[in-house]
């Protein structure tokens, strides 16, 4: 069997917090280490802790500190993260940021089952 892959998310939506811990079951490989609200409690979630994320899914709008800055941060401390955006933003110039600094790929919000399949299909 394949090592699991673990998952840090951070998104300021209670609906998305709880639609990936329901999809979550259904993906045996991916292990959630950390879930937050922006993208500062996940960087403080991430000093707690002793395990390295293989992803991170990040929302671009967050309070306190967004997607953007929270994957500069991530990516210096953990060059190897694969960053994943999860935004409702139809503006191509924020998803054309977004995978300029570092992120993977993007996904829509209602995307999450896709996002999560790709996930667990990762080597």
């Amino acid at each position: 069997m394949n090592r699991p892959v673990k998952i840090v998310f951070a998104d300021d939506s209670d609906i998305h917090h709880f639609l990936l811990e329901s999809l979550m079951t259904k993906f045996v490989r991916l292990q959630l280490l950390i879930k937050a609200k922006d993208g500062a409690e996940l960087l403080h979630g991430l000093r707690k802790i002793e395990e390295i994320p293989d992803v991170a899914i990040l929302d671009l709008h967050m309070p306190n500190m967004d997607g953007l800055s929270a994957a500069k941060d991530l990516l210096l401390r953990f060059p190897f993260v694969k960053i994943y955006g999860f935004t409702s933003s139809s503006d191509e110039k924020e998803k054309e940021a977004m995978l300029s600094s570092g992120f993977h790929k993007v996904f829509p919000k209602n995307k999450l089952r896709e996002l999560l399949t790709e996930l667990s299909e990762l080597p």
